[in-house]
Parts: C-alpha cells; structure tokens; sequence
C-alpha cells in the first residue's frame, strides 16, 4: 500500500508528472482478480439460479464463492450432484462436468475415515447441518483433507429438496 500512497502524492504535488497517465501495476492487478471472480460468479449464478430459485435460504453463494473461495456442491435428495463450482477442479482435479450425476463418494477412497463418513450419512439422514475434516482424493488418487460444512435444503414449503456443501482444503 506505500506504493500506491507514494503514486498519490507525486501525482498531486510533482507538476511535472501532471499529465502522467500511467497508474501503478498493482493496482491493476488487485481490480484485475475483482474483475476475473466476479465474471467468474456471473456464469455461475445462472447456473445456481435455476437450482435455488426454490428454496427458502440462499446460504450466501455469493460470498462463498467469491471471497472465501469454497468449492460448492450441490446434490438432489438421493445425494447425486447437480451442481458444483467450477473451482472444484483447483481442489481436487474434477471437472464440473465429470463430477455431476455422481454421488460425493466419488472423492472417498481406501483411507476415508469410515467413522467420518458415518457422522456426514447420520447427519444428512437426519436432515440436520454438520462439519467435518474428511480425508478424500484427487482425480490423479492422491489424498488431501477438505473440511466440509454441509446443510440440508428446504424449499418454501418446507420440503427437503437439496444439501449444499461448502468445502476448503484442510
């Protein structure tokens, strides 16, 4: 930030760059990445539209996506995947495309914690919310942790109609 406040003070007290129309490369920068998630977030909001239009919450997706950067999973009530970010593929590999129509076992493997994996089935047969530290893996079978905050989905009537996870690297 001293970059940017000593750019403003020469721009305003040095005559002789008045006319200097050049601004500092990191300024740009920081609008630049603004610019890019927000497009980013423009494409997947027609998307989540037709999914959310529905239901009684909206879970801030916004401010998931944009600025803490979460994977969004979004399954039907039989737990098939419906939708799912496109940052999913920095997490772990998948694309969208590949991971949809799947159920999220796809990401569990050998060393899955079976009791963790008994904690996420007992809290979405229950309909409830929970958060979990999971071992699951990549495309390529190499293992990483996400955590992973899920949430039951109602509709305006009250219906279960879809869970919603939100998961970060651990």
């Amino acid at each position: 930030m001293k970059e940017l406040l000593s750019y403003d003070r020469t721009k305003t007290t040095d005559k002789t760059n008045a006319n200097c129309s050049a601004l500092p490369l990191l300024s740009w920068e920081f609008y630049g990445s603004h610019l890019m998630d927000n497009h980013q977030f423009g494409q997947e909001s027609a998307k989540l539209q037709k999914i959310t239009k529905r239901w009684n919450t909206d879970y801030g997706l916004r401010k998931k996506l944009v600025f803490e950067q979460n994977v969004v999973i979004i399954t039907d009530v039989q737990l098939r995947i419906v939708y799912t970010s496109a940052n999913i593929e920095k997490l772990n590999g998948y694309t969208p495309d590949e991971v949809v129509g799947n159920t999220p076992k796809l990401f569990q493997g050998a060393d899955t914690c079976p009791r963790t994996s008994s904690r996420i089935r007992a809290a979405i047969d229950k309909a409830k919310p929970f958060e979990e530290k999971i071992l699951n893996y990549k495309k390529n079978a190499e293992p990483y942790y996400c955590v992973i905050k899920g949430y039951p989905v109602f509709d305006k009537k009250g219906s279960l109609i879809n869970y919603i996870a939100f998961e970060t690297a651990a």
